[in-house]
């Protein structure tokens, strides 16, 4: 029996949403019925017939109801996607299929709804011009970073009797915490030492310890997040009996050889130096974030296409989500319904730009045959478990159970060596600068959103120097 050929329909083609209409005819389902049948037959076990000697309308009756479920899901699947490649469209997204008709021994029909991925314009990547700005760390910002450094490794010791504490001084004490006057797990502990205004504990917590004296008993009342790590607590009130048993007030640490020999230095020049390459990074990673900035924003410029809404609804539920999720953990009450339609205006907007690059990069990416190699994602999760450090391969073990986090780790490391290719294309022209200029974004936001907060008086603008690299 021949195939018979799937009858496809184009009923709507507006911007990218398509829609078709798919009549696959009654003789190519009984022609793949029949196929498993045979298939069943070979093997099929039942009284009074010998193994594979079963009459196909024994094995119809039998297992024809069973078997047409997977048989209906195999040609939605195979005509949909034949339909998608015979018209060369590329889906944006996993096509909506509908059955509007099927009976036994009838044409199966559907419909099928998909978004299609816009063209993307061909961009002359060496024609881009760029400036490349970059900044070097001046004296008085090394001495900044040496004072934070010094407070870090600041000591404690006790206070006065009677002192009370204040924001920057360190409580030690003992407390015990209850929800609806019951103890609860994890609750508890002796010992504790935290410094006031440092927001180690749960909002609220620090604050109502302020004032405090060695000998005072206090009521802390504190509400845990919604989105506290522990959910049997999470939302709840929890009221804790907490006893200090000390003030300790900050002992001024000099900055000098000793404060360098309790890091492990040689020196106080050693430990300059080492202040200075770790700021000297810091303005890396801020150039890095601006220069890669400005290329987003001439990829938008240049690349005025149409959108998949569905794309872009999917991106923007996530944004608003976390969103949700951050207010909630700040306490923040919801917005009135004015505020909230202008704030989901904004994330939109984000929504849209951040789906215009990711197909933009995507495609970029393709053209130029740019890969990610196995062994870059796993580098990339090793560096993130890094972060936990004792707990790196349990870390590593979730990432490689979660693909959607594999997949995140990818996405990130594709788009990033695609922004090193545009910066290897362009014409690039480094610039030095201070602190301040690099910070600042030509749109007037801030790169520091994203890194460290710094901030700086003088400017600096030597000759810039133009290179190209194709």
């Amino acid at each position: 029996m021949q195939t018979t050929e799937a009858q496809v329909t184009e009923v709507k083609s507006e911007g990218l949403s398509r829609e078709f209409k798919v009549v696959v005819p009654a003789q190519e389902l009984d022609r793949q019925l029949e196929l498993r049948l045979q298939e069943i037959g070979r093997t099929a076990k039942i009284p009074g017939f010998r193994q594979g000697k079963v009459p196909v309308d024994m094995l119809k009756k039998r297992y024809a109801s069973s078997v047409m479920g997977d048989i209906l899901e195999s040609t939605v699947s195979t005509s949909s996607q034949r339909a998608m490649e015979d018209r060369q469209l590329r889906p944006a997204s996993q096509p909506k299929i509908e059955i509007t008709s099927y009976e036994d021994g009838t044409d199966l029909e559907y419909n099928m709804v998909l978004e299609v991925m816009p063209e993307i314009p061909n961009l002359n990547l060496a024609e881009l011009s760029l400036d490349r700005l970059y900044a070097e760390p001046d004296e008085e910002k090394v001495t900044e970073g040496l004072k934070e450094l010094a407070m870090v490794h600041k000591r404690f010791e006790p206070a006065k009797a009677s002192e009370k504490a204040k924001i920057g001084d360190q409580i030690l004490f003992d407390y015990v915490g209850k929800i609806d006057g019951a103890v609860f797990d994890g609750g508890s502990g002796e010992n504790e030492e935290i410094e006031l205004g440092s927001g180690r504990f749960i909002p609220g917590y620090e604050e109502q310890m302020t004032d405090a004296a060695a000998g005072d008993e206090l009521k802390v009342k504190v509400v845990f997040p919604e989105t506290y790590h522990v959910p049997k607590v999470a939302g709840k009130t929890a009221v804790f009996d907490v006893s200090v048993k000390e003030v300790r007030k900050p002992i001024p640490i000099a900055v000098d050889d000793e404060l360098a020999k309790d890091l492990d230095l040689e020196n106080l020049a050693e430990l300059r130096k080492m202040v200075t390459g770790r700021l000297e990074r810091e303005y890396e990673e801020i150039a890095r974030i601006r220069l890669k900035r400005v290329i987003s924003d001439i990829l938008v410029e240049k690349c005025r296409i149409d959108l998949p809404e569905g794309m872009v609804e999917d991106e923007f539920q996530s944004f608003w989500d976390k969103h949700e999720e951050a207010r909630k953990a700040d306490g923040e009450q919801a917005a009135d319904k004015k505020d909230e339609e202008a704030k989901r205006a904004e994330i939109r907007v984000a929504a849209e730009r951040r789906i215009l690059l990711a197909l933009v990069l995507a495609e970029l990416g393709h053209r130029n045959n740019i890969k990610v190699e196995e062994a870059e994602v796993m580098k990339a999760m090793q560096a993130e478990a890094a972060r936990y450090p004792g707990q790196e391969q349990q870390v590593i073990s979730h990432y490689q159970q979660n693909p959607q986090m594999i997949q995140g780790f990818r996405t990130q490391i594709y788009e990033e060596k695609v922004l090193d290719f545009i910066v290897e294309m362009a014409e690039v022209t480094d610039r030095k600068v201070d602190l301040k200029e690099l910070i600042a974004l030509p749109n007037g936001s801030d790169v520091t959103k994203s890194t460290a907060k710094s901030k700086t008086k003088k400017k600096v603008v030597t000759q810039g120097k133009t290179t190209k690299k194709k």
